[in-house]
């Protein structure tokens, strides 16, 4: 297995700047609430970044919900700490991670792949990950914005997308709007 690297710290800082101005250009409670997020879910946020869909998500949850926030850059897990401890925020656990979430099987029901999938080297580990994790009827959340295609590997355009996680009958896509996708895990 290849591991996955984390960002630069330059890179990771102009990163920073660019999602900071694209935010307001967002209903980021729109976004969560299209991904299936109500209270009580268990949410794993992965590539949560700087907790942009975190926070937000876990307001949503209420303290009856989970939020797991996972990221391979250390910085962007203390900017969600960070954002806990400001807000006061009791149900959100971080992971520092490149893809093994540590998780239980079938444990989660909605995860958020919100700008991160062009980052990903091995594609493939990931998704496989993600399906074990999720339960059946389980959601998938997916977001890939210029941002992350220009920094990343752009090979799951929107047009193959689809068929890509619909390959061996993981997954099926069940809504879109732009550039949003929300797949539902199949068994």
């Amino acid at each position: 297995m290849k591991k996955q690297k984390s960002m630069a710290v330059f890179l990771f800082q102009v990163m920073k700047l660019i999602m900071h101005i694209r935010k307001h250009f967002r209903n980021i409670k729109k976004e969560i609430e299209f991904a299936g997020t109500e209270p009580g879910k268990c949410v794993l946020d992965f590539g949560c970044g700087f907790g942009f869909n975190t926070i937000p998500a876990a307001f949503k949850i209420t303290n009856n919900g989970k939020i797991y926030a996972l990221d391979i850059h250390p910085l962007a897990i203390k900017s969600v700490e960070n954002k806990i401890k400001k807000y006061g925020l009791k149900n959100i656990i971080t992971i520092i991670s490149d893809c093994d979430a540590g998780l239980e099987d079938e444990s989660i029901d909605i995860v958020y792949l919100h700008n991160v999938l062009p980052l990903i080297e091995d594609k493939n580990l990931v998704i496989n990950e993600l399906h074990r994790i999720l339960k059946t009827h389980g959601k998938l959340s997916i977001m890939s914005r210029i941002g992350s295609r220009i920094i990343g590997d752009n090979m799951l355009n929107d047009k193959n997308l689809k068929e890509y996680l619909e390959r061996e009958s993981k997954f099926r896509l069940i809504k879109s709007k732009k550039t949003h996708f929300v797949f539902e895990k199949r068994k």
